[in-house]
């Protein structure tokens, strides 16, 4: 017996959807190398991210705007190339930073917070605990004492 057309439509949907999530590029802080088109905007999309990050009025409707389209369809590619929302892009980015910061400065955690765009460091301290699964004040005290040890092989977040 012949399946309803109806009935095959979720299967197709899963089948994209996986070849989708299969497709996903990771991102990081660092700039990548801009070959393919998606590649492109990625690192387009990057780069006002950075000379954006410490604006705390960074937006997805600003985002969006900049990158010359709406906020459904950035939403949608994001989504489909790194598996984050627009926000929790926007999010992982600044905290990249904020974990590059820490160890490479000698910042305060609460200037840290301000720099990468947040207003409240409770809320940036949550942000980066939900992110590394480690407290700041703890990441800080970690690379100090690796850094005054001279342990030179630390293994910072900024850097996976």
């Amino acid at each position: 017996m012949k399946k309803r057309r109806a009935f095959r439509i979720p299967d197709k949907l899963q089948e994209t959807y996986k070849r989708a999530f299969e497709g996903q590029i990771k991102v990081h802080f660092e700039q990548v190398d801009a070959q393919t088109g998606n590649e492109k905007f990625l690192s387009e999309l990057i780069e006002y991210i950075k000379q954006n990050i410490s604006n705390p009025k960074l937006s997805v409707e600003t985002t969006s705007r900049e990158m010359k389209m709406c906020r459904v369809s950035l939403y949608k590619k994001l989504k489909m190339l790194t598996g984050k929302s627009p926000v929790e892009f926007i999010q992982a980015i600044r905290m990249q930073k904020a974990a590059h910061l820490l160890e490479s400065t000698e910042m305060k955690i609460n200037k840290v917070a301000s720099e990468v765009g947040f207003e409240a460091p409770q809320y940036f301290a949550k942000l980066f605990k939900k992110e590394y699964d480690i407290l700041s004040s703890a990441y800080v005290l970690f690379i100090r004492k690796a850094k005054t040890q001279g342990n030179i092989k630390y293994y910072g977040l900024a850097c996976a």
